[in-house]
């Protein structure tokens, strides 16, 4: 079995290389952030601004309007595709086959599940079947229920799933436990990755980074300040930036964890770790990104 990488700061300097004068934002690839409930309209502000914050050019929110309405007062930068809302606070689910369409042959980055509530699952059925538009995906939150829910055989190339160790769990079925998970980490992100031959991301102290082929790294940055509801969407826009900007899943993956994790240390030296907020993360990134010289 190959050993377990420790991700360092020299990695990621490697792989975060400073814009070129010419870029423009067709350069930086688009993401497509469909996220959101009446009950849950922060996930969606939370991710869009952390892909944002990540450096994609073009950031799209699919959401209902109290859903857009709030990711607008945080961010006009981002571009909003209006959805009806369903009975029950969610995206209509009919809106997906508009989406697909939408995107087609525009390479762009699906991010799925933040907030989305109990549409996640006939959503991602629609969002992902095949041949799905999307050049890769980041696959979060309720949208990794639904992919527990129906074992959905058709994920788009270069997906990456974030699941925290209860997530895991139930993607991983066959009686695993959320205990199970904690109690070996790194054969539960194996086995996620094997299963879903796909990299998984296993949130939580230390998280670790999986590849279909056995590789694995592990994060040291971060602290329990990110022990909150939100943290994990902030991450999830970040990584699929860092996708649409062309890096690999594993190094996108790799790249998100390490300033995710780092920026809450940032984070945590202003507010501590009682009081620091997922919101916190975007300044303390910033100061992070612009001491690195990206």
């Amino acid at each position: 079995m190959a050993e377990i990488v420790r991700i360092e700061k020299d990695a990621i300097l490697r792989l975060l290389l400073p814009r070129a004068a010419d870029a423009h934002k067709g350069s930086f690839g688009s993401v497509v952030a469909v996220a959101g409930s009446y009950a849950y309209r922060g996930a969606a502000a939370l991710c869009v601004e952390g892909a944002l914050r990540g450096g994609a050019g073009l950031v799209y929110l699919a959401g209902i309007e109290p859903v857009v309405q709030l990711a607008l007062t945080r961010t006009p930068e981002v571009c909003i595709l209006p959805c009806r809302m369903a009975k029950n606070g969610g995206i209509d689910p009919a809106h997906a086959a508009t989406l697909r369409a939408h995107f087609e042959g525009r390479g762009a980055v699906l991010l799925a599940g933040p907030g989305l509530g109990e549409n996640a699952k006939p959503l991602l059925a629609q969002l992902c079947r095949a041949p799905a538009p999307w050049r890769a995906a980041v696959l979060d939150a309720d949208a990794l229920n639904a992919l527990a829910e129906t074992r959905h055989p058709h994920l788009p190339p270069d997906t990456v799933l974030t699941p925290h160790p209860g997530e895991a769990a139930r993607l991983l079925g066959k009686g695993w436990t959320a205990a199970d998970v904690q109690r070996d980490r790194p054969a539960a992100a194996r086995a996620l990755a094997g299963q879903y031959g796909c990299v998984a991301v296993l949130k939580g102290a230390g998280t670790l980074v999986a590849a279909p082929d056995g590789g694995l790294w592990q994060n040291r940055t971060g602290n329990p300040g990110l022990a909150r509801g939100g943290s994990g969407d902030v991450l999830a826009g970040i990584l699929a930036a860092l996708l649409a900007q062309g890096l690999a899943p594993v190094h996108a993956a790799v790249c998100a964890v390490w300033l995710h994790g780092a920026a809450a240390d940032k984070a945590e030296t202003r507010r501590g770790q009682l009081a620091m907020l997922p919101q916190d993360l975007f300044e303390a990134m910033g100061a992070l990104l612009a001491e690195m010289g990206r």
